[in-house]
């Protein structure tokens, strides 16, 4: 299946390449992170012994730069770098709630997707979009907390990509799907707004628990996906449009614009 979605990533790519030269633009994104039960991303659970274990995602947040290069009206490329804030809250829920406990923590990751958009054009400046590709997830470090009541903790550590944990423990590698609507002015630039969702091809972190109360120790496990729901926000700086090195009327057909 990685293979799969990596050669038709590739392909898609490659495809464009061939393309007619539009139009390279760049922007700033922001995407707050929603907490779903949509496609994985809300409440996951371990039952041990004595407790039940919850992770619960909260409202995170991404931003950063993009670029895009466009090769055709209905075909571009898009990348960029952002910093991403994944919020979570674990819980040690006991049947006795005075014995319960929670933890909050957070997971700060940076991120480099490589995405080929299709455009569908509605209206003189509106358009559809339809994206996909691929994201390198880069995890600086571990992370731990300790719960309310001192009786419950965490520990989360990076889950590498590489079979072998000395070799980039702090990359892994997912697939990053995106839809939305932009609309393209003349010349205050592209307003754009969507969603995405982001996949790890493996799961980020390994989290472990520690439940200790009055010398009675449990612990339990869980793997955290990583996995994210966004809503899109987007502004493109107007760029106008880079002549073609070749002239069209000596394009073959299939290469030249389309009006």
């Amino acid at each position: 299946m990685k293979k799969l979605l990596l050669s038709f990533v590739f392909c898609f790519i490659v495809l464009g390449a061939y393309s007619q030269h539009r139009v390279t633009t760049f922007g700033i994104q922001v995407k707050p992170i929603i907490p779903s039960t949509l496609l994985g991303t809300g409440l996951q659970e371990s039952v041990g012994e004595t407790n039940t274990y919850e992770m619960q995602q909260r409202v995170g947040y991404s931003f950063g730069g993009v670029m895009r290069k466009g090769f055709t009206p209905w075909l571009s490329i898009e990348t960029g770098i952002s910093y991403v804030r994944r919020n979570f809250e674990a819980r040690a829920i006991n049947v006795s709630p005075v014995l319960s406990d929670t933890s909050r923590f957070r997971i700060i990751g940076y991120e480099i997707p490589v995405s080929g958009l299709v455009f569908v054009r509605l209206s003189r400046n509106v358009f559809m979009d339809g994206a996909l590709g691929l994201a390198l997830d880069m995890f600086p470090s571990d992370v731990q907390s300790n719960g309310k009541k001192s009786v419950f903790y965490q520990r989360s550590f990076r889950n590498s990509w590489s079979t072998s944990k000395e070799v980039m423990p702090w990359l892994n590698l997912g697939l990053m799907a995106n839809v939305g609507f932009e609309c393209r002015t003349k010349s205050s630039g592209y307003f754009y707004v969507g969603g995405s969702y982001h996949l790890p091809f493996k799961s980020s972190y390994n989290s472990f628990f520690i439940y200790d109360y009055n010398g009675v120790v449990e612990e339990g496990f869980m793997q955290l996906s990583g996995n994210y729901l966004t809503l899109d926000l987007k502004y493109f700086f107007h760029e106008e449009p880079k002549e073609p090195e070749i002239p069209e009327d000596e394009l073959p057909s299939w290469m030249k614009n389309s009006k």
